[in-house]
Order: C-alpha cells, then structure tokens, then sequence
C-alpha cells in the first residue's frame, strides 16, 4: 500500500514551528519499534501476531465443554474468564448476553442484539443479525428465531469457504433447536467435517470450530471426533484462560511489518528473511490468507504481500508476485472494485484501495487500476457514513483510499481517473482533519477518544499532504501525540481495532506497533523532503 513513502504530490512541508518534536526523538521512536518487530519474528520468519481471546468465544467454548462433559479444569478457567469480563464491564451487549447465557444466567438478548447492530450499516448486516440470533440461542439467551424458509436463509454458495462452514453449523443448530433436523443435509454434514479433524482449527478460525463441533454434537456418527477436539481446545486457550477468534494474523502482520520495517531503513537481510517466509505461505491459487495455515486466499492479504514482495526482494521473488497479481486480477469485479474473498461477492472500499496500491506499479494494469480509483470516487462520492469494514475505523478507510489516489496519480497522471482521485482525495483529507481531536489524536469515529492505532492510520493521509498548511500541523500534533504515548519497552498500547465478524472488536496487539510505525515513517519521510 505504498508505505515505503513514494514522490508526493504538492509542495513542500513548512519549516519546523514551535513544540515540534525533534528529528532524533522521531527518529529514536521509530528505531525503538523496528527493534520490537524484528524481536517479533518466529523460527519460521514470520512475525508473531497472536490474537487476544474474546467473550464470544470463550462462552461458546464453556458451552461445548458443558454439552460434551469434558475437561473440568478447562471449563474452570473459560468460567473464571467470563465472570472477570463481566466484572469488568465494558463488553458489547451482544457478548455480555452470550457470557451470561453460558454461565446459566437471564439476558434479554433480543434486545442486547438490537442495540448492537442499530447503525450497522453493511452489507452483511441480515446475515449477522441471524448469526447472532441464533448463537444467542443456542447459548440459552432466548429462544431460536422464527424463520419462514429455514432451509434458504443459511445458504452460502459463493462465499468464502469459512463462512460456508459456518452457516452449515449454524443451520444444523437451528434446526435441533427447533426440533426440524428433516432439514438438514449430507451437504451440510459434509461442510462442518473440517471442523472435527485434528490439529489446528479450519481457516485458523476458533469461532468457526466451536459452532461446528457444537453442530456436529448432533450426529452420533461425530461423537467421537467431537469429544476429541473438546478436549483437544485448551491448547488454544490464552493465558487469561479465553478462547481468541482466530489463531493469529502473522501473514498479515508479516507483510505490513516488512513493509513498516522497509520505511524504517531495516537491512536487507531482515527484509528478505521476511519475505522468504511470505513466499513459503503463498497458497496455490497465487494469494495469502491471513495467517499460517488458511489456505483461504483473500484480497487483503495478497495485496500486502505483492506491495512487500515486491518492494523488498522484487528480484527473488518475481514469480510469488506475478501469481499474487493474478490472484487479485482474478477478483476484480464488474463495478471495478474488490471483494474481500471470492470474485462476484460485494466490492468493498478498503479492499478496492489495497488491490489498486498493489496493482498501481504494473503498466499492464492500468485499465483495472483506473476502473478501482473510479470505484472508490463514486463510492466516496455517495450518500452515507466512511465504511468501516475489516476495520472499526473511519481513518482505516479513509488513508487507504489516500494511497490510492497517489497511486493511480502516480501510475496514470493526467488521465480521467486520476483527475477525479485529486478531488476524492482532498475530500478524505477534509475529513480526517476535521474529525480529529482536541489532543492531535483520532478515535475509531469522531465521537471517540484518541487512541494511538487510529491515529497512526490517519498520520499516514494527513503527512502525505504537504499542499495543506491544516494537514502540515496536523502531522506535527500527531507525531506528539503518539511520541508521548510510547511505552518504556518502546512499543504502544490500543484499543481493539480489527473486526470479525464483522462488527465485533478482536485484538492483535503486535497491529499497534506496526501501524504506528508506517505512520510515523511518513512523517519522517515528509520532513526529510521538506528539508531536502
């Protein structure tokens, strides 16, 4: 996503103004946080990324383990885990009516469920409100929905293979629950097996298992498999004793830590140690999942890998990213934008920008560029809220779109598509420096406090914008306000950025660091021009 800070358009940054923070402070913060990166690299080259656990998962989990009657101990600690998230508060209502549901107590989770997803405006919003509805369900919180055409309403061709798996589980709990298993098929049975084998979950998916396996509690032909993988699931359990979504998201991480790590001047060597271990993950059909293991490509992902690839080992590695610029042509879509996962689902805004960054570099791609920048203007040109997708921020989306339109700028310059990207990009940069707060930091939405995450993504718009005096200063109070919030250890503390599903808070705190470097690079590279 052109991190490594190409040309910019526009003038140059203003001469330093008073409480700036120094260059060597800049400059020490960042070196502080490439040291914490480089320490997080594994045997195997990636970078750990592990993931926080959640409610969510830690009830459904406590809920197989009590169904099954297996492993005490395990239920002890997902118990202990719940009952301290509730002690604590500030859990979504959605997951405190699933905690409460698991420990055997009333929740109104009908109306816990509403006040969640009031406002969640996405396309995915019906098939998560049923999602919901019925883990509620199945946890006890109320009884399973009313459908009029059970059979249709689970129905996932098409879509990713993960979430296939997971409707099939959610239409055999519905069914059981509602005492209509006639409706269930061999197909259905077939799409949850994955989740009875052993080793790690399918799609590095927790959430997607535990559903399966209390699916598949229904057929004596899985007994077996299913107490088996129960008491098989406290290998997967943090140290608080919860169960996380997902196993981790050191692809993802790796890739978008290489490419913070290049804009941080980090040797040769390290780079290509990182992309070697990128290229032992690329999957058949030419892209990357998020995490080891996930064989479940996605347009995300491949994006960051073909950017990183190719800017930190473009001669050792241009077969990986000539297959990984296949992969994401192959998920192009008639309106010009990207899905996330497979080609004919719905284009997303953030997704669209990551493809157009990776494809931007390549002449022969120049028509799908320029149908994806004309996507993302006429999105952003519609009526409604600043998407926030894989991300619950509006700065996710927002500096996305601003690389973008540098990159089709820069690819394409003075064709129709790039006259219209300097217009969308002088609207996104309006509004990150409208919405910013009092303390130079963003939230996740403008009503938010300022958290470093969120600010590190809008730092990367805002000082790739030396035209304008507003987005000049604007740099400078973010550079302070992230500086400050440094820890001894160098690295930085966030709230929960990621969403999935979609619009539920997971965390991977190795996320913070990377972000906050990629935006600090920016500001450095944006001071090194102003003083060139």
């Amino acid at each position: 996503m052109t991190y490594c800070a190409p040309p910019l358009p526009g003038a140059s940054l203003a001469a330093p103004g008073a409480g700036r923070p120094s260059a060597d402070g800049l400059d020490h913060a960042r070196a502080r946080l490439a040291t914490r990166l480089v320490a997080a690299a594994a045997p195997d080259g990636l970078l750990r990324a592990p993931c926080e656990s959640r409610v969510l998962e830690s009830a459904l989990a406590l809920r197989l383990l009590t169904v099954t009657g297996v492993d005490p101990d395990a239920q002890e600690r997902l118990t202990r885990r719940l009952k301290t998230a509730l002690d604590e508060g500030g859990t979504d209502p959605v997951q405190e009516a699933a905690a409460r549901a698991a420990l055997g107590e009333y929740v109104d989770g009908p109306a816990a469920l509403a006040r969640l997803l009031d406002g969640f405006d996405h396309f995915t919003a019906g098939r998560k409100r049923l999602m919901f509805q019925t883990v509620l369900a199945e946890l006890g919180a109320h009884p399973y929905p009313e459908l009029r055409s059970p059979g249709d309403v689970f129905e996932a061709r098409g879509q990713q293979r993960w979430l296939v798996t997971e409707m099939a589980a959610l239409k055999v709990l519905h069914a059981f629950g509602t005492g209509s298993p006639r409706l269930v098929s061999g197909a259905d049975w077939r799409a949850l097996a994955p989740c009875a084998r052993p080793g790690p979950p399918p799609y590095g998916n927790h959430l997607v298992r535990t559903l399966g396996l209390l699916a598949l509690r229904h057929s004596t032909r899985h007994a077996a498999a299913v107490a088996a993988r129960a008491r098989e699931l406290r290998a997967g359990l943090g140290e608080d004793g919860g169960l996380p979504y997902i196993t981790g998201l050191d692809v993802f991480a790796t890739a978008l830590g290489g490419l913070a790590l290049a804009g941080a001047g980090a040797p040769a060597l390290t780079l290509r140690a990182l992309a070697t271990a990128l290229t032992e993950r690329q999957n058949a059909d030419g892209g990357w999942g998020f995490d080891r293991g996930v064989a479940q490509s996605d347009v995300d992902d491949t994006s960051y890998c073909v950017e990183f690839l190719r800017a930190a080992a473009p001669e050792r590695c241009g077969a990986e990213v000539a297959a990984g610029e296949r992969y994401l042509l192959s998920r192009a879509g008639a309106d010009g934008g990207f899905p996330t996962f497979e080609p004919g689902t719905a284009s997303e805004v953030a997704i669209t920008a990551a493809a157009v960054n990776a494809l931007a570099p390549v002449p022969a791609h120049r028509s799908v560029v320029e149908a994806g920048v004309r996507f993302l203007v006429d999105r952003q040109g519609a009526a409604g809220p600043v998407e926030r997708s894989w991300s619950l921020n509006e700065s996710n989306a927002l500096f996305r779109t601003v690389l973008a339109y540098d990159s089709c700028r820069a690819a394409v310059p003075g064709g129709p598509a790039a006259a219209g990207a300097g217009r969308a990009r002088a609207r996104a940069v309006a509004r990150l420096l409208a919405t910013r707060n009092e303390d130079g930091g963003w939230g996740h939405v403008p009503s938010d406090p300022s958290d470093p995450i969120s600010t590190a993504y809008a730092l990367i718009a805002v000082a790739r914008t030396p035209a304008e005096p507003a987005a000049v200063a604007a740099t400078e109070r973010a550079v302070r306000y992230l500086l400050d919030r440094q820890r001894p250890d160098g690295g930085f503390v966030s709230r929960p950025d990621q969403a999935g599903p979609r619009p539920f808070a997971y965390h991977v705190p190795l996320l913070t660091d990377v972000c906050v470097l990629l935006g600090l690079n920016h500001a450095a590279a944006a001071r090194g021009r102003a003083g060139a």
